[in-house]
């Protein structure tokens, strides 16, 4: 009976995925498969390429580059990712963490890492809870609220919460009706969905094919949607000289800057790390 080892894994993860990636794409792609899928060393790889996998290994080996051949997320293959130092369910009820969203958190923390008094903070359309979850493990004085309009999203995002050991209070709020949410806020948070339709010729196909389109996208005709909401929604709950941070689409810069300022608010930009305006921060008056 033939067995397959880890080497013969890595080959046949490089004939399956050879007309799609480079090697050094499949390379990472097999040893994170072995790490977040099988609990193996990658290390292993290099001074044990004989050792053989189990059958159920093999089964799961062939299984994720069958998705992967079909351009499946390697997000969702594996059922996890990983956001700073957290480790996050994901599957296709909630988009996968990017790095400009890190960016963001980092920022917070930041702004606010000699806090000695507690403040309440609210994760806007939350998904994951990446956001909510990581500020409230990394400063333990912000007590984190964590809103989205899908009960079976804050499931996801409830146990991602326990699994990396922090609390957070979960609230299930459509954002087009916040006018009956009631909450005194210190700091807003946010990465509402931004991409305006138009720009879907420019996403990769393993996005348009498998992500929530309603966590990416937004009508042409109102892309400022969401964030004029939040703004309304801060008008009455954003405490005097509370804080926003926005994760944003610099293409809306100029629109959205000229709606924030309507709103009364002090505003701050940051590059990202391909130096395009991607966040904002934003004190109230």
């Amino acid at each position: 009976m033939f067995v397959m080892t880890l080497r013969e894994g890595q080959e046949h993860f490089k004939a399956g995925l050879g007309g799609f990636f480079q090697s050094s794409e499949i390379d990472f792609y097999y040893k994170t498969l072995l790490k977040d899928g099988l609990n193996r060393d990658p290390i292993q790889l290099s001074i044990e390429p004989w050792v053989e996998l189990t059958s159920e290994e093999e089964f799961f080996v062939k299984e994720s580059l069958s998705k992967l051949i079909a351009h499946q997320p390697l997000q969702y293959v594996l059922g996890k990712t990983h956001f700073r130092d957290l480790t996050l369910k994901v599957d296709k009820r909630v988009l996968i963490p990017r790095p400009e969203t890190e960016e963001m958190v980092e920022w917070v923390l930041e702004d606010f890492k000699k806090l000695n008094q507690k403040l309440r903070l609210i994760d806007m359309g939350t998904g994951s809870g990446c956001i909510g979850i990581a500020l409230a493990k990394a400063q333990p004085y912000f007590s984190v609220f964590a809103l989205d309009k899908d009960v079976d999203i804050l499931d996801l995002t409830a146990e991602n919460a326990k699994l990396n050991g922090v609390q957070i209070k979960c609230i299930e709020q459509d954002m087009n009706q916040m006018n009956t949410l009631k909450l005194k806020i210190d700091v807003i948070v946010s990465n509402p969905p931004y991409v305006m339709l138009s720009e879907q010729n420019q996403m990769k196909s393993n996005v348009l094919d498998y992500e929530p389109h309603q966590a990416i996208f937004i009508s042409n005709k109102d892309p400022l949607l969401f964030y004029r909401l939040i703004l309304e929604f801060a008008a009455d709950n954003l405490k005097p000289k509370g804080f926003i941070y926005f994760e944003i689409n610099p293409l809306l810069l100029k629109e959205l800057k000229d709606l924030i300022i309507s709103f009364s608010y002090i505003v701050f930009e940051r590059l990202d790390i391909f130096k395009k305006v991607r966040m904002l921060r934003l004190q109230k008056k």
